[in-house]
């Protein structure tokens, strides 16, 4: 993944790992680069201006330092299968002002590249600029052409794989809520319809929602697991306790139990056991979880990275406190004069986390940890 001029990003390229780890203080912009890969999402979901909107404008995603920047640029490259065959594609396009005054943005770039299997044969593409589209046709030069793609086979895996990313920054009074019991397979960015997706996991995939139990009862004392509480016609979330007589609602549940069951069913949920979502991003997910059951959270990560792409920004050291997190997952994101800046773990830091001398948790407690130089 590839971003220029994105809010507190001048430019930064992360490779991502199945279970990626954006580590770095608040205020960093570790929030701001899930933020660049999260406008994907709503690009094509609805609009670019509707995105944008969203966000507060333009002129609260462009750049504005060192210098201020009058486009922004978002490239992924991701591996995908169609028809049965693995393919590469390059995504990415370039949004900015209308110089002409007429519209509030323009698209001056989007392009789509998909290489199938060893030898790249056939490689479907288009090119857009400024909505005009190689080849022939036009579009509004304020849209995307990928979802309008997406109705030739070619593209559509391309698109669905990009519109389904799921993205979580749980809010334990939105999880209180009662809400309705429709199942949808997938809860909402802010932790909504937990009710009713750990109901459809306990039907339809029982052996992910006893493991979902499994590690909340290992983060949790005292608990057995989470579960689905129906209210008439609408949902709400449970905790079973060791006293059976004694399950406790939405009210009840502490911030941190609350937490913690959100976001075990963000890693589990139907849309990632079905196969429909690719990668599933998570900002802080040991939030006012008790530091002795950050190594359950991390084995459940773990978990999960083996079904989907799995990505999370943190600054616990707690959760990287043992030895085997791999040095390769973990990018260090630091705010340096003003800007972000992303980057692998400093060369230095790497040789004692390689020869056992300290773990990520200890060096980041030291302060010792630093993106590589050139990042």
């Amino acid at each position: 993944m590839k971003v220029t001029g994105y809010k507190s990003i001048v430019s930064c390229e992360v490779v991502f790992t199945p279970l990626l780890i954006l580590l770095g203080p608040n205020g960093a912009g570790k929030s701001n680069l899930l933020d660049a890969l999260r406008f994907v999402k709503d690009a094509l979901n609805r609009t670019p201006a509707d995105a944008l909107a969203a966000r507060g404008g333009l002129d609260e995603v462009l750049r504005q330092a060192p210098g201020a920047s009058d486009e922004f640029a978002i490239l992924l490259e991701f591996g995908t299968e169609l028809a049965g065959e693995s393919a590469s594609v390059e995504y990415g396009f370039r949004v900015g002002r209308d110089l002409t005054g007429q519209r509030a943005l323009v698209v001056r770039e989007e392009h789509c590249v998909i290489r199938r299997g060893e030898s790249g044969s056939g490689e479907p593409r288009f090119e857009v600029q400024a909505g005009a589209v190689t080849g022939g046709g036009d579009i509004e030069p304020d849209r995307l052409y990928l979802p309008l793609a997406a109705t030739r086979w070619d593209f559509s895996d391309v698109y669905y794989d990009l519109r389904d990313m799921l993205f979580h920054h749980l809010d334990v009074d939105q999880m209180r809520r009662l809400q309705s019991s429709q199942r949808t397979g997938r809860i909402g960015y802010s932790g909504k319809h937990i009710g009713p997706v750990l109901g459809e996991l306990a039907f339809r995939y029982p052996v992910f929602k006893a493991r979902v139990d499994d590690y909340f009862a290992a983060m949790v004392p005292e608990a057995l697991g989470v579960d689905e509480r129906l209210v008439d016609r609408y949902s709400a979330v449970e905790l079973r306790t060791r006293d059976a007589e004694r399950p406790f609602g939405p009210e009840a549940i502490s911030v941190g139990t609350l937490h913690a069951a959100g976001v075990l069913t963000a890693l589990f949920q139907p849309a990632v056991l079905d196969g429909q979502a690719k990668l599933v991003a998570i900002e802080e997910p040991e939030t006012a979880l008790h530091p002795a059951a950050a190594g359950a959270l991390f084995d459940a990560l773990t978990e999960a990275s083996e079904l989907v792409q799995v990505v999370i920004t943190t600054q616990s050291a707690e959760l990287l406190d043992r030895d085997d997190v791999d040095p390769a997952s973990v990018r260090i994101v630091a705010m340096e004069n003003g800007v972000t800046v992303v980057g692998e773990i400093d060369a230095v830091s790497r040789t004692l986390l390689e020869e056992g001398h300290a773990t990520l948790g200890e060096l980041l407690r030291d302060g010792q940890l630093r993106p590589e130089a050139g990042a």
